[in-house]
């Protein structure tokens, strides 16, 4: 099946950002990420549906508990991957092959090391953590099992993030989004194998979860060494390189921790959450999904942006990486805006999804739902700038500002949420604390952004300044 893809792929298709038009081929190329996206998205969405239909209100309470830390472990994924991507994006841009070699083997060798330390750590404190977090006493076995399942396939989790990162930075989306495709219509065959027809409950689309994902992971990285991409598989190759790293970490390690502070926000959330009892906790579980479906199309437009910033920045075309930017922070606006209208009148057909009418706790259920989403759906656009400005700062490598930032906010974040939602035990406060997080976190991109030299955390340096520009 390799082979075929392979052969299917290695003609058009791939983007070079630094020359030629900019809105379009951005909008083309967005087009499969987003659709790869929602695929992926599709795990935990559909782990959830079957679970709450088939099993129970319960089940489906016990992998929303799951959520919020399995959400950390793709906060590193995420921010190795950008690393990744950001440094071979610039190393692509300004054409530097040897440097893009040793990259690539690099990243291969630091994955392996990470993942493995990922599903050790993880398998110690998945219990720990969910007590920490206050997870309700009938539902901690079975969100344990979930978790100590996920935990095992940390590295090709990691793989595949890493990989599909490189690919796009190198100007291909399209492979990311057909393996994904595939991937998520085998996870949804086994989630409905594995719990209805097996019966084996959360335990069930964890695993699904992880054999699809190990698949995508295999698939994907066996494809980058083809003759598309102009890369060789060697095993000598697999060794850290020492400024290579650097480079990666430089821009990956504040990614991840921005990730992961935004993750640590969830926990929080979540914990609060818990103390409201197994409808709330089911409610939340389902909030958090829609929320991140519903960034899908503001995420897959900002990961476009962050691969035409490290090219064109990589290339040193300044004037075009103002102009593309200023167009698409229009977009990214609107599309934000009609995020949250649809998502506001969509809301009750949506949970209907999750949890069947004969469930004892449905009417609670969608009224939370529905007190949540309401607040939240006024607030999409400014969730969209924040997104944007973070993706072409991002793109510069400018990781560690927008770390600082993401650390700021949440700090300001948790005495606003103790204060409105825990002290007066109110959970519909706990989505206000939410948008005036995503409002504080918001301003602080957009003044970097606009006042700061971020120019200078380019890899490929050439003494570029946007201060006076942007």
């Amino acid at each position: 099946m390799v082979i075929i893809m392979a052969n299917a792929l290695t003609g058009k298709g791939r983007y070079d950002f630094t020359q030629g038009k900019i809105v379009k081929p951005m909008l083309i190329f967005s087009l499969p990420i987003s659709i790869g996206d929602i695929f992926s998205a599709l795990y935990n969405v559909v782990d959830s549906i079957v679970v709450g239909q088939y099993v129970g209100s319960a089940a489906l309470a016990a992998v929303s508990a799951s959520f919020a830390i399995t959400m950390v472990c793709v906060a590193v994924y995420a921010g190795f991957g950008i690393g990744c991507g950001v440094v071979i994006g610039q190393l692509f841009g300004a054409r530097e092959k040897e440097k893009l070699d040793r990259a690539i083997g690099t990243a291969y060798a630091g994955a392996l090391v990470i993942g493995l330390t990922m599903t050790v750590v993880g398998l110690i404190i998945s219990k720990p953590l969910l007590v920490a977090i206050n997870t309700p006493e009938e539902i901690i076995n079975d969100a344990n099992i979930y978790l100590m399942i996920y935990f095992l396939g940390c590295t090709t989790q990691l793989c595949y993030y890493m990989t599909s990162g490189m690919m796009r930075s190198l100007g291909d989306s399209k492979i990311p989004m057909i393996i994904l495709t595939i991937c998520a219509v085998l996870n949804i065959v086994l989630d409905i194998l594995f719990v209805v027809a097996f019966h084996w409950g959360c335990a069930g689309v964890a695993l699904a979860t992880v054999l699809s994902q190990a698949l995508s992971a295999v698939i994907i990285v066996r494809l980058l060494f083809t003759p598309r991409f102009g890369f060789t598989f060697r095993l000598r190759k697999m060794r850290i390189d020492r400024e290579i790293i650097g480079m990666i970490f430089k821009i990956g390690i504040p990614s991840a921790i921005q990730s992961l502070v935004s993750s640590f926000g969830l926990l929080i959330i979540q914990s609060y959450s818990n103390s409201f009892g197994t409808n709330l906790v089911a409610s939340n579980g389902i909030v958090q999904k829609l929320d991140s479906f519903s960034q899908l199309p503001i995420m897959a437009l900002g990961q476009t942006i962050t691969t035409f910033t490290a090219q064109n920045l990589g290339a040193g075309q300044k004037e075009r990486v103002i102009k593309g930017n200023r167009i698409f922070l229009f977009i990214l606006f609107a599309i934000g805006a009609a995020v949250g209208v649809i998502l506001f009148f969509a809301v009750v057909p949506l949970y209907r999804l999750f949890i069947s009418p004969s469930d004892p706790g449905f009417q609670e259920i969608i009224e939370i739902g529905m007190n949540s989403i309401h607040v939240m759906a006024f607030f999409y656009c400014v969730v969209a700038i924040q997104l944007g400005t973070g993706s072409i700062l991002r793109g510069a490598g400018a990781a560690m500002p927008v770390m600082v930032i993401a650390i700021v906010s949440i700090i300001v974040r948790v005495p606003i949420t103790y204060f409105m939602a825990a002290v007066p035990h109110n959970y519909v406060n706990l989505y206000w604390a939410t948008s005036i997080f995503n409002v504080i976190f918001a301003l602080g991109m957009v003044a970097y952004y606009k006042f700061g030299n971020w120019s200078r955390y380019v890899v490929v340096n050439r003494g570029i300044d946007f201060r006076e520009e942007v």
